[in-house]
């Protein structure tokens, strides 16, 4: 389900008790919005990962290059894999900073140099290590950074109706510019905020989530691999 800016705009002003009045703009009420719209997406990364956002992107290495750029509208990394063998698809561990230099002569990019190939976030690029010394396809996953809205009849993603924390915190916006008392409103986004903490932890209601082996991320026997 969605809601639109528009939608958003108007029941902000309702909430407010603002709805005759322009001491907020159009203009200053959609920055309202939008900040609250980014504090929204990041209270459900930082509640449950990025599984509410979570997109890839696919590319190719190139011999010699390190370096690749992100997304224009990245934010978050949750993971790389490359495509080694023609078809199957390995998770590819990060490096410690203090370790950029370790893996740079441990092999070539191959099956058998699986276990060597390491990436990390370096500004706006994605470093990996050892060079790539041939033309590998690597897929990327990532949580984009939070939409913004301009236009009235761009909308919102409505997940459950988790724009009432957008309304409310618009809301309080408007009334502190307005020097009015927000007390009634500071509460109902707290418990707007323990609602979202409470229901948004698990998107699949049916399976708990497992607890990662760190040191599997591939299979022990690297030519037997994982679903792609």
């Amino acid at each position: 389900m969605a809601i639109t800016l528009a939608e958003l705009k108007t029941q902000a002003r309702q909430m407010a008790d603002m709805e005759q009045s322009q001491f907020v703009t159009d203009a200053e009420l959609t920055n309202y919005i939008n900040f609250a719209i980014a504090e929204l997406h990041d209270l459900l990364v930082q509640t449950y990962g990025s599984d509410y956002f979570l997109e890839s992107v696919e590319g190719t290495t190139t011999s010699g290059t390190a370096d690749y750029a992100l997304p224009a509208d990245f934010y978050k990394l949750r993971g790389i894999d490359v495509r080694l063998n023609g078809t199957d698809w390995f998770t590819v561990p990060p490096f410690n900073f203090n370790e950029r230099n370790k893996y740079e002569r441990f092999g070539s990019w191959t099956l058998l140099g699986i276990s060597n190939i390491r990436y990390r976030v370096m500004g706006g690029n994605l470093k990996l290590t050892p060079t790539p010394d041939s033309n590998v396809d690597y897929r990327l996953w990532y949580i984009p950074v939070a939409s913004k809205l301009s236009a009235d009849t761009d909308s919102l993603n409505d997940v459950n109706q988790y724009s009432d924390y957008v309304i409310v915190t618009a809301a309080m916006k408007m009334r502190h510019k307005e020097e009015s008392d927000i007390r009634a409103l500071a509460a109902e986004r707290g418990r707007i905020v323990e609602r979202i903490e409470q229901a948004a932890q698990n998107r699949d209601a049916g399976q708990s989530e497992q607890i990662t082996d760190i040191y599997a991320d591939n299979t022990d026997y690297i030519f037997y691999t994982s679903d792609s």
